[in-house]
C-alpha cells in the first residue's frame, strides 16, 4: 500500500471518529474527494479541514504539510496542558501562602511556609503567559491548515483573476485578507482600527461592570449588617446608583460585542461584493459613433428587394 492510500485510509477513520453520519451520501461525497474520485466545492474542502485538520491538505495532494500541522497543534496542546499543570500547583502555593495572614495561624511555621511555596507562587504569572502562548499558537496552526487548504484549493476552475468565493472564506478565516486578496489593502487597517476599538471597548466596558457589581455587593452586604467592607466610593452611593451605574456598563459591553460581530460581518461581505465587481469593465471609455449603412428593404406588398441608407448609432459603454 502506498502512502497516498494509507493518508487516505488514516483520514477516513478520522472522519469516521469525528462524524458518526459518515454513511450519509455527505460523508462518502467527503471520502470520494480524498480519493479523487469526486471534486468538492471549495467550501465542503474548508469545511472537512475545519473539522479534521489537514483534510484539505490531503485532498489538495500537499501531503508533506500534515505533518507540520498536526506537529504543530499537537505540540502547542502538549505544552498548553504542561504549562496548565504548573499553573495549578502555582496556585495551590498561592492558597497556602495566604494561609500566614489568617488568625491563629502558628509563627514558628511561617518561615517553612514561605521556604516551601514561595517560589513557586512566584512563578504564577509566567506559567499563566506560557499556557495562555501555547494554546495560541496550537490555534494559530489550526488557522494556517484552513487558510492553506483554501490558497493551495486546486479544482478552482474559474477563468476571473478574483474568485468570490475564494475572498469571502479569506475574510471569513482572517478578517482583512479577503480585502488583500481583491488588492484592496487600504481598507485593512479600517477592519482592524473598528475591530481593535470595539476590543478596547468591551474590556473597558466589561472592568467598569466588575467595578460597580463588586461596590453594588459590598454596599448590600454592609445595610444588611452582614459585612463592614466598604466598597472602594466609600460608601458614598446609593444601591439604586451603583445598580443602574452597573446596568449601562453591561448594556454597553452587550451593544460593542454586537458591534464587533457586525464589523466581521461586514468584512466578509466587503470582500464578496468587490470581488463580484472585479468582474465588471469601470473604466470611464464613454462613446457614441454615429455612421451610414447600406441594408436592404423588403417590400411586403410586392416582395421586391430595395437597397437603402440609414444611420446606424453605436453607443459604448
Amino acid at each position: 500500500m502506498n502512502l497516498r492510500k494509507k493518508i487516505i485510509y488514516i483520514f477516513i477513520i478520522i472522519i469516521a471518529a469525528v462524524e458518526p453520519n459518515i454513511l450519509s451520501a455527505q460523508g462518502k461525497n467527503f471520502i470520494r474527494g480524498l480519493q479523487g474520485k469526486d471534486s468538492l466545492a471549495m467550501g465542503k474542502v474548508l469545511l472537512g479541514t475545519m473539522i479534521v485538520p489537514g483534510y484539505g491538505q490531503a485532498y489538495n495532494r500537499d501531503y508533506w504539510k500534515i505533518p507540520v500541522i498536526y506537529a504543530g497543534i499537537g505540540g502547542g496542546i502538549a505544552s498548553g496542558l504542561y504549562f496548565n499543570s504548573k499553573l495549578k500547583d502555582a496556585q495551590r502555593a498561592r492558597n497556602m501562602l495566604n494561609e500566614i495572614h489568617t488568625p491563629g495561624f502558628p509563627p514558628a511555621r511561617m518561615n517553612e511556609y514561605i521556604n516551601k511555596y514561595q517560589n513557586t507562587a512566584n512563578k504564577y504569572n509566567d506559567y499563566k503567559r506560557n499556557r495562555d502562548l501555547s494554546y495560541l499558537g496550537a490555534g494559530m496552526f489550526y488557522l494556517a491548515g484552513a487558510l492553506d487548504a483554501v490558497a493551495s484549493y486546486k479544482t478552482d476552475k474559474t477563468r476571473n483573476p478574483v474568485s468570490p468565493q475564494r475572498a469571502t472564506l479569506y475574510s471569513a478565516l482572517l478578517p482583512g485578507l479577503g480585502q488583500a486578496y481583491n488588492g484592496e489593502y487600504w481598507k485593512i487597517p479600517i477592519i482592524y482600527g473598528g475591530l481593535g476599538f470595539c476590543a478596547y471597548w468591551i474590556n473597558q466596558c466589561d472592568s467598569e461592570y466588575s467595578r460597580y457589581r463588586t461596590a453594588y455587593n459590598k454596599k448590600y452586604a454592609v445595610e444588611n449588617g452582614t459585612s463592614t467592607d466598604l466598597d472602594e466610593f466609600g460608601g458614598r452611593y446609593s444601591l439604586t446608583t451603583l445598580k443602574n451605574a452597573r446596568e449601562t456598563a453591561r448594556r454597553n459591553r452587550d451593544l460593542t460585542i454586537l458591534v464587533t460581530g457586525l464589523v466581521y460581518i461586514l468584512n466578509i461581505v466587503d470582500a464578496n461584493v468587490f470581488a463580484h465587481l472585479s468582474y465588471f469593465d469601470i473604466n470611464d471609455d464613454l462613446s457614441l459613433q454615429c455612421e451610414p449603412v447600406l441594408f436592404n428593404e423588403t417590400s411586403f406588398a410586392s416582395g421586391n428587394i430595395t437597397p437603402s441608407v440609414g444611420l446606424k448609432l453605436k453607443l459604448k459603454f
